[in-house]
Parts: C-alpha cells; structure tokens; sequence
C-alpha cells in the first residue's frame, strides 16, 4: 500500500468529521425549533402548507441522511449529490425570497414577538446558511453533473402543485391575526394580482431559480478544478 492510499478521505476521521456532525446536527435542531415555535403560534395546517416549513424539512432529511452516511467524503453517489442539491437550492429560494420579497412586501414576523423572530431567523437565515457552510466547506466538489441544476427545480414545481391541490381542497392560511387567505404568498394570488402578473412573478423566480442553480454547479466545478491544480 503506497502513502497515497494510506490517506484517510476527506471528512472521515478527526476534527472536519467532528465539525460536520455539529453542522448537520445544528440543522436538524434549529429546523425543529423554528417549526415547533410556529406550530404553536399559528394555524398547523398552514405552517405545514408553508414553502418555508417544507424546505427546511428537506434540509433535516438532507441532513440526516448526511449523518447516516458517516461523511464518506468523496464517496458521493449521483442520487445523493442530487438530492442534495435540491434541498440546498430550495432553502436557499427561501432566504433569498424572504429576504428580498416578503420582508420589503411584509415586514416584521408573523406574530411579531420575539420567540417568532427567533423562529423566524432559524427557518429563513440559519438553516440556510448552514446548508450552504457544509456544502462548501464539507461536500466533495465535482460531483454534481450538468442535468442536476435544472431537476432541482422539481421541488419548487411540486409545492406550486402542493398548494393547487392544498386550495382545491378547501385549505386556506391563517395568520396570527385570524384573517384567512387563499394563497400562501402574494405571487400566488391570481385573483387579486391577475394571472399575467403571477406567471411574470413566475417565470422570473424560475429563471433566478435556474440561474443560480447553475451558477452554484459553476461554483463546484471552479471549486474541484482549484482542488485538482494543488494535488
């Protein structure tokens, strides 16, 4: 056995694997908390219905399964690379979309005390930065293939069919104030806003989403082949 095979891969042993395991960890905790403090404040059936909720749900499934594997490093199957993707991209639509959308559209939290704040800030900032911290400091780079970025987009497509079949079937979203709405988000609502100017909402958000899907596949390939140029 040469000394090159002798090496340990990435994330297998010591302090990167003790460092990954708080970072997925975390994710599953703050994921919980914030979705627990909501559950208690607000309506279930709307917080579960929420892009929010279920976004941070994939990131503790991405999580767990990353905890399950044992931070195989390189050993990074293609299904694995994809799904993860899909939740990093999802969680990432979320904080980008509050950040920029809803909190100017908005304003404050849904409740506006400070446990909703705190959740606030668990599900649409920490999460998502953690997410992104253990792909770029964790992830074996190269991985994901040219397809990936424009399937990640399946997850977003499924909650606009969630939330059709949601609506057909008589659900609506109430806030902490006990007005009821019919849709989730303002970009939603084609009754008020008219159907032209929610598909313009639309298409631009697939066209950012799709965007910087591509640039995150980007970000990877430059990643590996500066990895590749210092072996």
């Amino acid at each position: 056995m040469t000394v090159e095979q002798s090496k340990d891969p990435p994330n297998s042993t010591g302090p990167r694997k003790t460092l990954r395991i708080m970072v997925n960890a975390l994710i599953v905790v703050c994921a919980f908390v914030g979705i627990g403090i909501f559950l208690v404040q607000l309506d279930t059936a709307m917080i579960l219905s929420a892009f929010t909720t279920q976004s941070n749900l994939l990131c503790v499934a991405a999580a767990v399964l990353t905890l399950a594997r044992g931070h195989d490093g390189g050993k990074t199957g293609g299904g694995y690379t994809l799904f993860k993707g899909m939740a990093l991209t999802s969680i990432l639509l979320t904080f980008v979309i509050t950040a920029l959308v809803l909190k100017p559209f908005f304003g404050g939290t849904a409740t506006g005390t400070r446990v909703s704040a705190l959740a606030d800030n668990l599900l649409h900032v920490v999460v998502p930065l953690l997410m992104f911290a253990d792909f770029v400091l964790f992830e074996e780079k190269g991985n994901i293939k040219a397809w990936h970025p424009a399937s990640w987009a399946a997850f977003p497509l499924y909650y606009v069919g969630y939330t059709a079949v949601y609506r057909a079937l008589g659900g609506v979203y109430r806030f902490g104030n006990d007005t009821a709405a019919k849709f989730p988000y303002f970009f939603f609502d084609y009754e008020t806003y008219g159907a032209a100017r929610v598909a313009t909402w639309f298409l631009l958000i697939a066209i950012g989403f799709i965007g910087f899907s591509y640039a995150l596949f980007g970000f990877d390939r430059a990643l590996a082949a500066c990895k590749k140029r210092k072996a």
